[in-house]
């Protein structure tokens, strides 16, 4: 549900000194760092370790760098300090090597017949009524070694063996030596023609027939490479997508942009380190802020150093986080303490809708609350708050404190006040079990389960079969069953000698008790501020109905209700505000984590604003 609070992540950003400021604009504009300074920070680049690692991607680079993706060269998307980020990028690199080296070495060999295969084609089709038994070519040697070369076309050749039986072919884009000797002859010929740039073709062994039967030959079995080649091509980019070698490139790319920036000079004079505390606990707000406004750094999120503490973060759907607002009076809930923002978010319209149930003056609240919340976001609470008290409006049947205009869905609290002050005594009840529940909660999340079980979750029995007995008195006998329970497992927790274990037990006991049974009359009050809600209306109609001049009445009346909604609303405030901080938070909340307090963005920015 949402009910813990997270931690902030540490973050330490590495940027030129020439980016810092638009680097610090851009992030104070997400609304999501907190600056903290830290002395380690700058020691974490090691420029020399830096060297050494591209020494080994620059070997990678050399050998699979045609096999390789493009790189992706913004935020990366495992984040990393210099030395840790070329670590992952490289590991990664070595696992694709380590699996595709194979597929590799393969897609070479059948490029490579591919290419001699597509050159033998073109000769093919430029040879015109060649009645050559190609199976004698493939198949020559030992005493005769055949060789077909392929040079660049208008290749002038000087000199040729006469000994060797040489032909010629000319295409568009190449010349063709075709020869058969002696191989002592033809290597001599080889030696002549690599002047000339020529490159010998290997003369596939399952070539037989004519000219025609060979072309036929040598394009199916282009057609077998071409599959193969795009099968293993397919391969290859799987294994690049599996290990993310682009993310890697691109985190390598952007290593590589600050290694060469950097002269002579120390390293803080060309760099500048940025470190503090994020509430966008995945980072991808932050590198995407970056990314947008092109600045060059490198993200971390590593651990946090051992002396800092982390803030702590609400997060919280929009409809809930106006009323982060009521936790933060306390102070903000530590790791192990409940964030109560979404349960507040049904609970305090509930409480303010019943004391101030009037359709007309919940309108008005909820009117106010829509046009002003960008100005002043704390108006957000009365949305929700107008909605509340006009839904109640229709329940007690008022608009305007008028009682004759709809029927009540309920009743009128005037007519019928008892019912309105029991039904807060019971949703009372019910407040207090949710607060003793949280504080369950809250100690399972610390370990301290057994604790509660043993002391607190008597108190919790105590309290239920109190409440029962007034209703079934036989429930009394599980207020002593409660009883003893509670002070063996306080002889069970605490020191000393065992009397005083008792006393002391004794005294917790009282209190708490008492403090339960009061803070559950308490509310009554809610019932009570709702008579009080109806009865002041109630006084400014009579008031303008005791007047005889019409104008004068409605000035009593449009008067009148301006008092109630400002007077009453209030108090009404206050009192919701009351019940929440003093009988339902000092059941679970301690309010002991610090608070996230975000690096405010310079006047004017057009960053990428924290949603609220």
């Amino acid at each position: 549900m949402g009910l813990r609070p997270a931690a902030a992540r540490w973050f330490e950003l590495l940027t030129a000194r020439t980016d810092l400021t638009l680097a610090l604009e851009t992030l104070a504009g997400t609304g999501s760092i907190e600056l903290e300074t830290h002395s380690d920070s700058r020691a974490r680049l090691n420029l020399p370790d830096l060297r050494d690692r591209m020494d080994e991607y620059n070997r990678l680079a050399s050998r699979y760098h045609p096999y390789w993706p493009q790189a992706e060269m913004r935020a990366p998307l495992v984040p990393g300090s210099p030395i840790r980020l070329l670590d992952r990028a490289l590991q990664r690199l070595r696992s694709w090597e380590d699996d595709a080296a194979p597929r590799v070495h393969q897609l070479e060999s059948l490029t490579g017949e591919q290419s001699d295969l597509q050159l033998l084609e073109t000769m093919l089709m430029q040879v015109e009524n060649d009645t050559l038994d190609f199976s004698l070519l493939a198949t020559a040697g030992p005493e005769l070694a055949v060789r077909l070369f392929v040079l660049p076309s208008g290749s002038r050749i000087q000199q040729l063996p006469a000994a060797a039986l040489v032909k010629r072919f000319s295409a568009k884009r190449h010349d063709y030596v075709q020869a058969v000797g002696l191989p002592a002859d033809i290597e001599a010929l080889a030696v002549e023609l690599a002047a000339h740039k020529a490159r010998a073709v290997t003369i596939p062994p399952f070539l037989h027939g004519n000219r025609i039967k060979a072309l036929v030959q040598v394009k199916r079995r282009l057609q077998e490479l071409n599959l193969q080649v795009r099968r293993t091509r397919e391969q290859i980019d799987a294994w690049s997508e599996r290990f993310q070698v682009s993310a890697a490139l691109g985190d390598i790319g952007r290593l590589e942009w600050f290694m060469t920036h950097v002269t002579s000079l120390p390293v803080s004079e060309n760099f500048a380190w940025v470190t503090g505390w994020t509430d966008d606990v995945d980072g991808e707000g932050l590198k995407k802020a970056l990314a947008e406004a092109g600045v060059k750094a490198i993200i971390d999120f590593p651990q946090a150093p051992a002396d800092t503490k982390a803030p702590m973060v609400m997060h919280n759907p929009w409809w809930a986080q106006p009323f982060e607002l009521f936790a933060r009076m306390l102070g903000t809930p530590a790791a192990n303490e409940a964030d109560p923002s979404r349960l507040l978010a049904v609970l305090a319209p509930l409480l303010f809708g019943y004391m101030f149930g009037d359709v007309g003056h919940g309108l008005i609240l909820l009117l106010v609350g829509l046009l002003y919340r960008k100005r002043w976001p704390v108006l957000r609470i009365l949305i929700a708050n107008g909605l509340a008290a006009t839904v109640f409006g229709f329940v007690f049947g008022s608009v305007f404190g008028r009682e004759d205009i709809i029927p009540a869905l309920w009743l009128h609290p005037m007519e019928d006040p008892l019912p309105v002050l029991f039904v807060p005594l019971a949703g009372g009840v019910l407040v207090l079990l949710m607060g003793l529940a949280l504080n369950a909660m809250e100690r399972y999340w610390s370990g301290e389960l057994v604790r509660w079980i043993q002391v607190e979750a008597a108190l919790l029995v105590l309290y239920l079969s109190i409440i029962a007995a007034f209703f079934m008195p036989r429930f009394a006998l599980l207020c002593v069953v409660a009883v003893v329970w509670f002070f063996i497992g306080s002889l069970l927790q605490g020191q000393g000698s065992w009397w005083m274990r008792l006393i002391s037990a004794g005294g917790v006991l009282l209190e708490g008790v008492f403090q339960l049974l009061v803070n559950t009359v308490s509310f009554v009050r809610v019932g009570a501020f709702a008579l009080a809600h109806g009865g002041l209306s109630l006084a400014f109609i009579t008031l303008a109905a005791a007047t005889d001049n019409m104008i004068a009445g409605m000035l009593i009346l449009l008067l009148g209700n301006f008092i109630v909604i400002m007077l009453e609303g209030l108090v009404v405030t206050i009192q919701t505000t009351r019940l929440i901080l003093f009988e339902f938070f000092i059941r679970f909340l301690r309010g002991t984590g610090r608070i996230f307090r975000p690096l405010a963005a310079p006047a004017g920015d057009a960053g990428i604003r924290r949603k609220t």
